[in-house]
C-alpha cells in the first residue's frame, strides 16, 4: 500500500510534469494544475548533466531527450581569447552508449515531457492555481482560482522559485534573493568545431556557449550587476552583443547572428534554499519551489527532476505519508544545498575573480563528481 493514493501538483513544469509520470507509474493517481493557460515555455537552450539525465531514465524519456538535443561529455574553461585554461570531464552515468551531458531546446525537454504526461493519462487543468489551502488530518482541502475546490492526500508545490504554494505554507520571507548578476542566453548556429559546453572568463563578465542540436548551440553570458537593469526587448540584441565585445574567437563570431529579440533571453538571477523540513503535513516542495538555484553549474533543472523521482519512489515504497518525507528530506536536503552553495559560489568568484581561493574549474569538477553519486 502506498503513502497516499492520490496527489495534486502545482505548477507543469519540469519537476511537476516528471513528479505525474514517476506517480502515474508507481500507480498513485494526480492531477496538474497550471497557471499558465498556453502552457508553454520560454527561453532558449538548457544543459542537463548526467544526473540529470540518470533520473529522466527512470521516468523513461531519456532516449527522446538525447535524440532531440546534443550530447557531449566534456567542460572547457577558456580565458577571453579562447585559449583552454581547465577541462572537466562529464561522467557518463547512463553508460559508455549515452553521452555525459546534453543540451536541449527547453521547448523539446517540455514537448517530450508533455506527451510523456498524455501517454499517462493525468489530467492537466490550465490557467488555474491554487487560492487557499486548508489542513486536515488525512487530506488538504483546496479552493482553486476559478472557484472550484477538491480535496487530495498530497498537495505537490511545483510551481518554481516564486511558488505560490511556499507563500501559502511557509511565507514571503523564503523568497529567493537577487545575487548581484544577470544572465543573458542567445540562440545562434553551432559550428561544427563546438562538440561541448564552453565558458570564457573575460575582464568583466563570463560568457561561453552550450549546443543544443546538430545545427544550433545558445550563448550564454553572467553579467556583474549590483542592481537589475530592465532592457526593452527592441534594444536586447544591441546590449548583448557590446557585453560580448571583449572576447574573441569562436564566441566573437557567434556574436554577430546576435540580433533577434525573440532569440534572447534576460533574467536576474536569484538563489535561495528552503530550511528543512520542505513539508508541513499534507504539503511539499519540490524543484525551484524548495531550492533556486543559479545557472553556473546547469544543475538546476537536474536537481529539480532528481526530487521528483525520488518522491515518487518513496510513496510508493512507504505506508506512512510522515515516513516518506522525512526519508525524501534525508535524501535530499544536503545534495541540493550543495548545489545551491556551489552554484552561489561560482558566482561570487566571476563578481570577485582576484579572490585568493578562486578555483571555479576545480569546484565545478568537485561537484559533477559528487553529482554522480547515486541519489
Amino acid at each position: 500500500m502506498s503513502a497516499v493514493s492520490n496527489a495534486l501538483i502545482v505548477g507543469g513544469g519540469i519537476a511537476g510534469m516528471t513528479l505525474a509520470i514517476g506517480l502515474q507509474r508507481a500507480g498513485i493517481r494526480s492531477e496538474i494544475v497550471e497557471l499558465n493557460s498556453q502552457w508553454n515555455v520560454l527561453g532558449v537552450g538548457i544543459g542537463l548533466q548526467g544526473a540529470a539525465l540518470r533520473a529522466l531514465r527512470v521516468v523513461d524519456v531519456l532516449d527522446q531527450c538525447v535524440e532531440l538535443g546534443f550530447g557531449y561529455s566534456h567542460f572547457k574553461a577558456c580565458n577571453a581569447d579562447g585559449q583552454v585554461t581547465g577541462t572537466v570531464e562529464l561522467p557518463r552515468l547512463n553508460g559508455a552508449d549515452y553521452p555525459g551531458a546534453i543540451g536541449i531546446m527547453r521547448q523539446a525537454l517540455h514537448s517530450v515531457l508533455k506527451e510523456a504526461v498524455a501517454r499517462a493519462r493525468v489530467p492537466v487543468r490550465l490557467g488555474v492555481t491554487v487560492a487557499s489551502l486548508a489542513q486536515h488530518d488525512d487530506r488538504v482541502a483546496v479552493r482553486f482560482t476559478d472557484g472550484t475546490h477538491n480535496s487530495y492526500e498530497l498537495v505537490v508545490g511545483a510551481d518554481g522559485a516564486n511558488s505560490k504554494i511556499r507563500e501559502l505554507v511557509f511565507g514571503t520571507e523564503c523568497s529567493p534573493k537577487y545575487t548581484g548578476q544577470a544572465v543573458w542566453r542567445a540562440t545562434v548556429s553551432r559550428p561544427a568545431e563546438v562538440k561541448g559546453r564552453y565558458s570564457f572568463y573575460g575582464p568583466r563578465n563570463k560568457a561561453g556557449f552550450n549546443p543544443v542540436s546538430s545545427s544550433e548551440m545558445y550563448v550564454y553570458l553572467t553579467q556583474n550587476l549590483p542592481d537589475f537593469v530592465r532592457i526593452s526587448d527592441g534594444r536586447l540584441p544591441q546590449a548583448l552583443r557590446e557585453q560580448l565585445t571583449d572576447f574573441r574567437g569562436l564566441l566573437a563570431a557567434a556574436r554577430e547572428e546576435i540580433s533577434d529579440p525573440k532569440h534572447i533571453v534576460y533574467r536576474p538571477i536569484t538563489s535561495h534554499i528552503l530550511r528543512p523540513p520542505w513539508h508541513r503535513g499534507r504539503v511539499i516542495l519540490v524543484g525551484d519551489a524548495a531550492h533556486t538555484t543559479t545557472p553556473h553549474m546547469a544543475a538546476g533543472a537536474g536537481i529539480a527532476v532528481e526530487d521528483a523521482v525520488v518522491l515518487a519512489q518513496l510513496l510508493q515504497s512507504e505506508h506512512m505519508l510522515r515516513v516518506a518525507l522525512e526519508k525524501f528530506m534525508t535524501r535530499r536536503f544536503d545534495r541540493c544545498r550543495m548545489v545551491v552553495e556551489n552554484s552561489f559560489q561560482l558566482g561570487e568568484w566571476e563578481k570577485n575573480p582576484n579572490a585568493r581561493d578562486a578555483d571555479p574549474v576545480g569546484l565545478v569538477d568537485t561537484s559533477y563528481r559528487a553529482l554522480a553519486q547515486p541519489i
